[in-house]
């Protein structure tokens, strides 16, 4: 995989003074772990959806999360589970299915009882499915799993908890659970390839949905839960990226929608994050472009990790407008130059606008 490929050559020139390089399920986790992107859910009962998407990842170039969860009705398991063997076999059936063809695919599953109906479906297809996404995810759970997934001999799956549950959100019991799910990734970070957040389950504990009128940040329930999960589990120790939350509001041709979606993945990056789920198509572009590294960020990122060891610790930055300490961005610097070597670096003067005009 390589994002932004389909980009006509001239066009990539203009664009990109560092093109984003290739990457696979077997690239280096310190690489890998920063590529989730745009991180598209599909039902696993949507055969068409599935099979599309994968086919046509070329365009797109994103990791696929195929959802046995919430995206499947109380009695459709049967066929939900039925519908993903079935694709996976006639996927792995096809020509082009080779690893450095096939998007990162994942399978999210509802509970343990449901991970083992699936045994024999994830040991079949082990070769070219990267990883398992747990909703509602605790620190026992994550250790069920990977106990789990181990006993399936299945040692090379990556696993991505998702924090969305009542235990990380009421004041009396969630320093108790945010300390027990640290403990746990800290156990098994080797397989822990990033931390999710669900904030539409949040909010739906408080009977809130989202509105086209408000940014995620305008929401104090929001805000304080997204504080929460970077305080306790943005750590060096750990060094496992978090990712962005969805928004179902999915019409890009609305203006305001729109504006306030760019706003929001905006915010995401400032406040740390790295990525975004998505549900629809027209959301890919916009999380995608917006993740490339601008030429400034990067020049800063390339001079402080260059001049870190040096004598002096502060100096102008390339811009002229601010100044680079060595020190205290450092952590920034090294997270730049990883997300430039995936997403790549914009040319000097050229934003994201430009980026998604191309990728039409």
């Amino acid at each position: 995989m390589k994002y932004f490929n389909y980009i006509e050559k001239e066009k990539l020139e203009h664009i990109f003074y560092k093109k984003p390089q290739e990457f696979d399920k077997n690239s280096n986790k310190d690489i890998l772990k920063y590529a989730l992107g745009a991180f598209l859910y599909v039902p696993a009962n949507k055969y068409n959806q599935i099979y599309k998407s994968v086919v046509n990842q070329e365009k797109e170039a994103k990791p696929l999360a195929i959802c046995l969860e919430d995206a499947i009705g109380e009695f459709g398991e049967k066929e939900a589970i039925e519908s993903l063997e079935l694709v996976l076999d006639d996927l792995s059936k096809q020509v082009f299915c080779k690893l450095d063809k096939l998007p990162l695919i994942f399978i999210r599953v509802k509970n343990i009882d449901q991970l083992k109906k699936i045994k024999n479906i994830l040991i079949k297809n082990k070769e070219f499915i990267t990883g398992i996404i747990i909703p509602k995810a605790n620190g026992v759970l994550l250790k069920a799993f990977v106990g789990i997934l181990n006993s399936f001999g299945l040692d090379n799956l990556y696993i991505i908890p998702i924090i969305e549950s009542s235990y990380f959100i009421y004041k009396e019991i969630k320093e108790e659970y945010f300390r027990e799910m640290y403990s746990s990734i800290l156990n098994h970070k080797d397989r822990v390839l990033g931390i999710r957040i669900g904030l539409t389950d949040v909010l739906g504990m408080y009977g809130i949905r989202r509105k086209r009128e408000f940014c995620i940040y305008d929401n104090l329930i929001a805000t304080s839960f997204i504080e929460d999960v970077i305080n306790y589990l943005n750590r060096d120790e750990l060094d496992i990226p978090i990712s962005a939350g969805v928004s179902e509001l999915f019409n890009m041709d609305d203006e305001k929608i729109r504006e306030l979606y760019i706003k929001e993945i905006k915010l995401d990056r400032y406040h740390g994050f790295v990525g975004k789920t998505v549900i629809h198509p027209k959301q890919i572009e916009i999380v995608q472009a917006l993740s490339t590294i601008s030429y400034e960020d990067y020049m800063d990122a390339k001079d402080i990790i260059e001049n870190y060891h040096s004598e002096i610790g502060v100096k102008k930055s390339s811009n002229g407008d601010k100044m680079n300490e060595y020190k205290p961005h450092y952590k920034w610097a090294k997270k730049i130059m990883k997300l430039a070597y995936i997403y790549g670096v914009l040319n000097k003067g050229v934003d994201y606008n430009e980026l998604i005009e191309a990728s039409r």
